[in-house]
Order: C-alpha cells, then structure tokens, then sequence
C-alpha cells in the first residue's frame, strides 16, 4: 500500500523529461525480468506518446513524494480492430473513453498506485458523460489481464491490432460500462465519523440549556459533523444546485400549463428572478441552475451562469415508450454526482437541492410508487393546482405506467430511465456524490425526496449524508422521508419546490450553530449541568 499520498493530475510539458525516465525505467524492467507487454525502449512508449498526450490535455500523472511514479492517457481514440468487437454498450465515438499507456513505476508496483489511476479514470469518464470506458491489452501480458479483471474490466474480444511485425500479433478487448463505473464508486462510500458525532453530541451537552431541546437541529449538527468528520461544524459556504429538465409525459395533459414554462423559470433563475433565488440570497447560498434536459436552448443570466450538462431536450413520453434509456440515466446521475464533487472542491460544506420541470411531479410520482410498491393514488398530489378530474388522470397514467414496466427494472436507475426524468437522475446524483464526497445534502420536498429515496435505494448508506429539512404538502412527501428513516425540522405546508424548502431551512441551521459554538456551557455561568435519566 501507499505509505505516501498520492496526487493524479493533468500532465503538464515540464512533466515529459521525468515522464520519459519513467517510461524508460519501465521498459528496463521489463527486459531484464518479463517483457510482458512487448514494449520496446525507444520505440513505445517515449517522448512522442508523453508530447502527445500533454499536449491534447489526455495524459494524467501520479505523484508521490514529488516524483512522478505512474501515469495514464485517456482519450476517444479506438483502433480501427475496435469495430470487430461486440461491445456490450452502443456508444457514438465521443462517448467512449480508452486507456492507453497506463504504467506504474516497477518500485510501487503493489503500492496500490494503479488502482488508485484506474479509479480516477472511471471517475473521469463519468464527469466526461462516457457511457464507457474501453481498452487493449496484449494476450500474454497475464499480470496486466489479472488486473483489468480484478478492476470489473470484462472481456469482449481478441483482435489483431497490426503489431505482428512487432512479435504482438493479438490484443485482448476489456469493457467496462458507466453503470458498472458508477456502482464501483459508490462502494466506496465510507460511514460517518462515530468520534467526531460522540465529540459534537459532548459539546450539546456542555452547552448551557435543557438537554436535546433543539430537537432535531441538535441531531442534524451531530450528523454534520460525522459527515466532516470533526465537531468543528462549519456550514458557511452552500450552495443550491437546481436540476432543471422537461417531461415528456406532459404531451398526456397532466400538468396545468406547458413545457415552455420550465425554460422560462431556469432562465429567470440565471437572473435571480425566481423564488428560491431571492431566498438564497437572503440564507447567503449560492445557487446554481442546471440545464440537464430543458426542451430547447437556454440563454444565461450573469447573476447565476447556466451550467450547461444538457443530455436531451426533454424526455420522452413514459406512457409510450420509457423516458429515457438506461445509459442516458446512469449520464444524468453521473452529472449530478460529479457536480456535488466538484463544489466539495471549490470549498462548499453543505448543498441543497432543488429542480424545475414542469410534469416533474408526474414523474416522481411515478417513480416513488415503484420503488415503494405503492399505489399511484396514495403518491399522487394535484402538482401545481390539477382539477379532480386531471388529478384523475395523472393517477392513471402512471398506474399505466407502473403495471407496463414494474417487472422489468432491476434496480433504481432502471425506475428512472423507465418513468423518471433528467432533473430528478441529476438530483439522484447529487445525494451519490454528497455521501461518496463527504458533503452533507439537504432533501427539499417530494421531487428531491424522490431523487433521494432512488440514492438510498442504489446506496443504502447514502442516507447518512442527507438532511430532510421539510414535509413536503404533496401526499407522498411525508411517506418518503419515513422510508429514509429520516426526520424534518420544518413543518410549512410548502410545495413550490425549485429547493425553497431546503433553503428556508439554512437559517435555522446557522441559528443552531450559534448556540452549539457560541453558547455558554453549564461551567462557564457555575451551575450544575442537566442530567440525562
């Protein structure tokens, strides 16, 4: 294992006389042991493949001790054997990832450096939006073959890669998917911090007021600190991510008003002219809209910039045919995770959620009640104000629905591409990364309980990095935060949505850390502390 950390980043041109030596040394290894690969020094790989890979923003390097140990080349470019081969996956050119040139320096071989670089390059491929990741391997290089395996990486086929000449007459294919990617990832999600959520529970209790009477505020303050592993709360910088994306299955009527609205609402919310908007701006959030599948193109505002992970205009009508397909939902989830990875990386310490689609209740529902085995009517609210009789209709279009594509949905992702929506997937993912990143996410109501019930189901554990902040006046609200065992702070009766819910819950979080920082404790005002009986 690595006794050192290890750093992956970009290859820069400083980097080739070192990549070179690696290259090099490598090689020499090789002869004087097994020649595995068939490389040869001075022919592959040298200068050429490190100017290239530099110089096209594709090669990664991994760092140790600041010495450059291994490295990767991540492009699209398949070799025209590729096209022999059965993928698994049907992917356009630019949806595929393929690996060249991985190498590990012989001394930290069994490090754990070059899982450490595939893994990256999995996460990679998924914020590239690849619907796969592909690559060949020389028949006899058994360790390397050994390893792809043991990496989830599966045989398509043997080809002729027009080596022979060379000595290496064939090359193995191995595959593997964004699906597979994704669930790779998400065992990776590790639990909270017992230590620091006993320290932040002692700290409570030290505090001088009556035991546990901030009631939930004072669990969620726990949790925080076992998602940040310290009890050093800190909440300051948030952000609101709004997955915005259309529905096809408004074409059946069951929305009061049209798709055009939800390009029109993402567009005032670039602006800071929307709801949740002028909330967020009083919690001190910073909101960031997403077009994931509106109908048409979006112009941006400069309050709030467009962040552009459009992966269709809106989805298809669920009642004729599924919404989308599986690769396009795994996409969407991938997009939402990475996105939650991404604010870690800028420095955010808590994210909201919220969403703007119009049909989008249709949707979850739809979703809601095949995950929980329910009946439609008992998941199924009026959405933005449906007459009796389109409320009646909504029911039974999503019956319809649920009777046609129940039995063949293996998992959650399944249930989204079936019935579900793009803005809901990207909030899926958005609960994914908060749990794989460390980040605490905040549930607003049924759309974003929706898109976190489908993360628990495809990662149970990813429960423990969410807050629900209120109960959602949609009937199926309140079932699905019981589901996630999880408990609201916040009783309003809202429904707008867009993450207004989640939003007006801050405040009441940062008014819990001022008493769990700021508060005097029993010993500083010299009275005998409350006792737990």
């Amino acid at each position: 294992m690595m006794t050192e950390e290890l750093n992956i980043r970009q290859g820069v041109l400083k980097d080739i006389p070192e990549l070179v030596r690696l290259y090099e040394e490598t090689v020499e290894h090789l002869e004087n042991h097994v020649n595995y690969p068939g490389w040869k020094k001075g022919v592959y790989p040298g200068e050429a493949a490190a100017e290239e890979g530099v110089k096209t923003g594709t090669l990664y390097v991994a760092e140790a001790g600041g010495r450059i140990i291994g490295s990767i080349i991540l492009n699209e470019k398949q070799e025209a054997a590729y096209s022999e081969a059965s993928w698994s996956v049907d992917a356009a050119p630019g949806e595929v990832m393929v690996i060249h040139t991985f190498l590990v320096h012989p001394d930290f071989r069994r490090s754990g450096a070059g899982k450490l670089l595939m893994e990256f390059a999995e996460v990679q491929a998924l914020k590239e939006g690849k619907k796969t990741i592909r690559l060949d391997v020389y028949e006899k290089n058994e360790p390397a073959v050994r390893f792809y395996e043991r990496q989830g990486y599966h045989y398509t086929a043997t080809v002729d890669l027009g080596l022979g000449s060379r000595g290496l007459p064939w090359f193995k294919l191995y595959e593997k998917t964004a699906g597979e990617c994704l669930y790779g990832l998400l065992s990776r999600i590790s639990p909270l911090s017992s230590e620091a959520m006993e320290l932040a529970a002692l700290t409570w209790s030290h505090v001088a007021k009556p035991l546990f009477s901030l009631g939930i505020l004072e669990e969620d303050v726990i949790k925080i600190a076992g998602i940040s592993s310290s009890p050093s709360v800190d909440i300051g910088k948030r952000a609101l991510i709004i997955m915005c994306g259309d529905n096809g299955i408004v074409e059946e009527g069951v929305t009061q008003t049209g798709q055009e609205v939800t390009a029109v609402v993402t567009e005032n919310m670039t602006d800071g002219n929307s709801s949740v908007c002028l909330m967020a701006e009083r919690a001190g959030v910073d909101v960031f809209p997403v077009d994931i599948g509106v109908c048409r193109e979006l112009r941006s505002g400069t309050r709030n910039p467009l962040i552009r992970k459009k992966l269709a205009y809106g989805t298809k009508n669920f009642r004729k045919e599924p919404a989308m397909s599986r690769e396009t939902a795994v996409s969407a989830i991938a997009a939402g995770l990475c996105m939650a990875g991404e604010l870690k990386e800028k420095g955010y310490r808590l994210i909201a959620t919220g969403e703007m689609g119009i049909g989008n209740t249709t949707t979850s529902s739809a979703v809601a009640a095949m995950l929980l085995g329910r009946d439609p009517a008992e998941m199924t609210g009026r959405g933005a104000g449906l007459s009796d009789e389109g409320l009646r209709k909504k029911v039974s279009v999503i019956r319809e629905a649920v009777k046609r594509y129940e039995a063949q949905c293996r998992d959650a992702i399944d249930v989204i591409a079936c019935v579900g929506g793009l803005d809901l997937a990207g909030l899926t993912g958005v609960f994914l990364g908060g749990a794989v990143y460390r980040i605490p996410v905040l549930i607003d109501g049924f759309i974003s309980g929706t898109a976190a019930l489908a993360a628990a189901k495809l990662a149970p554990s990813a429960c423990d990095y969410m807050l629900a902040t209120h109960v959602s006046a949609e009937p199926a609200g309140k079932m699905i935060l019981e589901e996630l065992s999880l408990k609201p702070f916040v009783a309003a009766g809202m429904c707008l949505g867009e993450g207004t819910g989640a939003v007006a819950s801050i405040p009441l979080l940062d008014m819990a850390l001022e008493v769990y920082t700021k508060m005097s404790t029993f010993q500083d005002i010299r009275i005998e502390e409350y006792k737990q009986w």
